[in-house]
């Protein structure tokens, strides 16, 4: 006989939509690793919402845990381009290819904050149709 399930079930935290982004789209994160003098490195976004964003984590990223900050991270969405540092809240597969990483967003500035607004307006006027 199966033990019931004794597991709270959690609400979802999230208070803005996630918009998913095609892997063609070309949306792309870009930072130095280790900060700030370490190597460029490049990682495709999956989605972005006004509080964070999610990336497939490069190899140099691949030791990343719950609670690190990757610092000055330049995004390219939809040809406009924003900068802020990214807290990380989650890690999916950690050394896997293909390995998800995902977190809170804290922009450089109120122009990437305006930037990244005007990027959200954008996609959800797409998924609108």
């Amino acid at each position: 006989m199966a033990e019931p399930n004794t597991a709270v079930p959690f609400r979802n935290r999230r208070l803005q939509p996630r918009y998913p982004l095609p892997a063609d789209a070309g949306a792309t994160i870009s930072f130095r690793y280790p900060f700030p003098h370490g190597e460029m490195v490049e990682a495709p976004l999956r989605d972005i919402s006004l509080s964070g964003l999610s990336l497939v984590l490069p190899e140099a990223l691949s030791r990343v845990q719950v609670g690190d900050i990757v610092n000055a991270i330049e995004a390219r969405v939809a040809k406009k381009r924003f900068r802020g540092d990214l807290l990380v809240m989650h890690v999916t597969g950690t050394g896997e290819p293909g390995a998800v990483c995902g977190g809170l967003f804290y922009p450089e500035g109120d122009e990437d904050l305006i930037t990244i607004r005007l990027v959200l307006r954008s996609l959800e006027a797409a998924a609108r149709g």
